[in-house]
């Protein structure tokens, strides 16, 4: 009887570490695709202005606006698509770097250009000595970080530039591709509104569950594996209750309480298979680091007391009909 239990509990941790990887995959293939993405988030508005103005007039306006508190702009060249003007406002996701920093507010009102590249530029650098410098169009930018990680993405491939006042000044917004992001959700409606845009169109269309049908083709994979994993519970609990039918044979034998006995059958059940799953999933997130476990603690929990409450429906129900 022990050995049966602890091949459920090892069996269960095994589902339940499973379930963990996929979750870490999941955030990882999502940091990728934020990091093509020139790192911006699923609510980045593509935005453009219902008059041409210049790239310092924009920057002034979302500086003043008081309900633009956490907002990055990104001027994407149209003949440079691995080019991007950058301007941010308070608080904002940072791409990860490898070395140096990112910009800080005061590089935004700088007479000089300076530049933050990806990774696969960092050999192309010039470094007379302890400042290296990037050669665009003719001109040497100084190079104040170098962006990347472990992965591999498109952001590798992008120089983001805080641009000098006088290239700010005469730049004109009808020339670039423009995105917001901002930390704090707003509304199309209310940035339309705010910065006198003739339009605000997310560059990520928003459905009632995923935030975009590329979502479960960027997922496919782990998306199967949950399911497998789901499957797995149950498959565990189909073998329980087959064995527990002669167990309840032997208990009819005895005269037992069919009521008593599927409560002991449930109970020890809900017992050895949270088990497994606490040992599997606490194995599992101290392997796997994530950045937040909230979507994978419900899943798991969700798969552990859906497999609990049906197992005590049809251990009940199956006893009514041997009565």
């Amino acid at each position: 009887m022990l050995k049966r239990k602890i091949s459920v509990v090892l069996y269960i941790a095994l589902i339940s570490f499973f379930c963990v990887y996929l979750f870490f995959k999941i955030q990882e293939r999502d940091l990728i695709i934020q990091l093509n993405n020139n790192n911006l988030s699923l609510d980045a508005y593509k935005i453009t202005l219902k008059q041409d103005i210049s790239l310092a007039e924009l920057d002034q306006k979302v500086k003043d606006n008081d309900k633009l508190t956490d907002v990055q702009l990104h001027y994407q060249a149209k003949d440079q698509r691995n080019v991007t003007y950058f301007y941010g406002k308070g608080n904002y996701t940072q791409p990860p770097l490898l070395s140096g920093h990112f910009f800080s507010s005061a590089d935004f009102e700088s007479d000089v250009p300076l530049a933050v590249v990806g990774k696969n530029y960092e050999k192309k650098l010039y470094e007379p000595k302890d400042q290296a410098y990037l050669k665009l169009d003719g001109n040497y930018l100084p190079v104040i970080g170098v962006m990347g990680d472990n992965y591999h993405s498109d952001l590798d491939d992008q120089i983001f530039i805080a641009a000098s006042t006088q290239k700010l000044a005469t730049a004109h917004t009808n020339d670039y591709r423009i995105i917001l992001d901002s930390l704090t959700p707003i509304d199309a409606k209310t940035l339309k509104k705010e910065l006198g845009l003739l339009s605000a169109t997310r560059l990520v269309k928003k459905n009632f569950i995923i935030s975009d049908e590329s979502w479960l083709a960027s997922h496919w994979a782990q998306v199967l594996g949950l399911f497998a994993a789901a499957v797995g519970f149950l498959a565990q609990m189909a073998v329980w209750l087959i064995s527990s039918r002669r167990r309840y044979n032997e208990a009819v034998f005895l005269q037992a309480n069919p009521a008593k006995f599927a409560f002991e059958e449930w109970r020890t059940y809900s017992i050895w298979v949270g088990l497994g799953t606490i040992i599997g999933g606490m194995a599992g997130m101290f392997i796997f680091q994530m950045t937040t476990y909230t979507y994978l603690l419900l899943t798991i929990g969700s798969i552990y007391l859906g497999s609990s409450l049906l197992f005590y429906l049809l251990i009940n129900s199956r006893l009514k009909k041997s009565e």
